[in-house]
């Protein structure tokens, strides 16, 4: 088992990668067996995805950091700052023809982000973006060869923003997912639409001491106004994954999901210790059929359903649910009936504001619903909806929410 070292600034791809001293560049050219682990230097930025791919029932391949600072990124946006990349069409309206083969899902100027309009006459106020292309990295069509993306900016935005990067469609995700694979210390950011994801069979999966930023915005429906975009999905089938000591931070969508179109139950998911921030959808979707054995626990829950995914909407955002709110910490659906022998745990969360929606949000079968176990929870909410919603009811107070689903008894509110 070998253990290979990048070192984006001072590796060079004639070395053979097998000590610090020694190091790749990149890990384009590694091929990696069941056991090794690739190590990229604390504080290198590569632009593009992990080549990362799946080992070996106990011979996992890890993917993670060596050295001091902050762990390594992975971008999946383009450099748009340059004031020359941009020319002004008319009053105010700037294009960019730079990105000819894919399509932006969002924009990021640092710490603020660009509102996606759905048509170029919208372009109205400063930070408005518009690709003339929306939509077709989903449905898989040949882009326009005038493809352009227009930006409202009162002046050049490469002068009037200190940082322009658009993240796009690319290759849908920054990692993929798969079987036998350990993720750890490494950060992934501005993906267009997901992060980890792609594989339809993830089993003995550790995702850990990661950090996920920025991720989704892309359109899935034009028709339907609706955009997508996940942290870490699980696809089908998941079996033996750990997700736990993260960061989700602005996700359109949901931090961690399971779902697919020939979903199995879960079995042994377990998403703990993490931070769930300004997720659009959920810090945690079950969708499609509930699990044999997950536990949602020990997790800190925040903002939901606020950054960038609720910019140029008015709440509720729009989704598959519209006109149901949107922007929960655990969101449950398209669950038509019970799991046998299931298990789905959601205790020791903190769960604080979600103001368009709910901690936990059913619209699943009710035989299902009480299957779910949810327990010790701290609730700091001060929500214009309700704090749960179970059996068909919107609950506004944790005591009627306990008297009537006989859940999160020993669970407490701190107004």
């Amino acid at each position: 088992m070998a253990i290979y070292y990048i070192d984006q600034q001072k590796g060079s791809n004639k070395n053979d990668g097998l000590s610090e001293n020694s190091a790749l560049m990149d890990d384009k050219n590694i091929c990696p067996q069941p056991g090794d682990k690739i190590l990229f230097k604390r504080g290198s930025f590569f632009r593009g995805r992990l080549n990362n791919v799946s080992g070996e029932e106990g011979k996992p391949i890890t993917y993670g950091a060596y050295g001091k600072g902050d762990n390594p990124i992975f971008c999946g946006s383009v450099d748009l700052s340059d004031p020359s990349l941009w020319k002004e069409t008319e009053k105010n309206i700037w294009v960019c023809d730079l990105i000819k083969n894919d399509e932006v899902g969002n924009i990021i100027f640092g710490d603020t982000f660009a509102t996606l309009r759905w048509s170029k006459e919208e372009l109205l106020q400063q930070g408005d973006f518009y690709d003339n292309c929306f939509g077709y990295g989903e449905a898989a069509k040949e882009y326009k060869k005038d493809h352009k993306i227009y930006l409202y900016s009162v002046k050049n935005p490469g002068v009037y923003y200190n940082s322009i990067e658009c993240a796009t469609y690319g290759d849908r995700r920054l990692a993929s997912n798969g079987h036998d694979m350990i993720f750890e210390n490494i950060t992934f950011i501005n993906s267009g639409v997901h992060a980890i994801a792609g594989a339809a069979e993830s089993r003995n999966l550790t995702v850990r001491h990661c950090i996920f930023k920025n991720i989704g915005g892309c359109v899935w429906s034009c028709d339907l106004k609706v955009r997508f975009g996940n942290g870490v999905e699980m696809w089908n089938i998941a079996e033996n994954i750990e997700v736990s000591n993260c960061v989700f931070d602005n996700i359109y969508d949901s931090g961690v999901t399971h779902q697919g179109s020939c979903c199995e139950p879960t079995k042994n998911l377990i998403i703990k210790n993490n931070v769930f921030n300004k997720c659009g959808m959920a810090a945690y979707e079950q969708r499609d059929i509930l699990p044999k054995y997950t536990v949602f626990n020990n997790n800190i829950c925040i903002n939901a359903g606020e950054g960038f995914s609720k910019q140029g909407e008015i709440m509720p955002r729009k989704s598959e649910i519209w006109p149901q709110p949107m922007g929960h910490h655990i969101f449950l659906w398209r669950i038509d009936k019970p799991t046998d022998d299931a298990r789905f745990e959601i205790k020791n969360n903190v769960f604080m504001d979600a103001p368009y929606g709910c901690a936990v949000y059913s619209i699943i079968d009710k035989k299902a619903e009480m299957q779910i176990d949810i327990d010790y929870n701290v609730y700091k909410m001060n929500n214009k909806v309700c704090i749960n919603r179970f059996f068909g009811t919107n609950f506004t107070e944790l005591d009627e929410f306990k008297k009537s689903t006989g859940k999160d008894i020993n669970s407490i509110l701190i107004k």
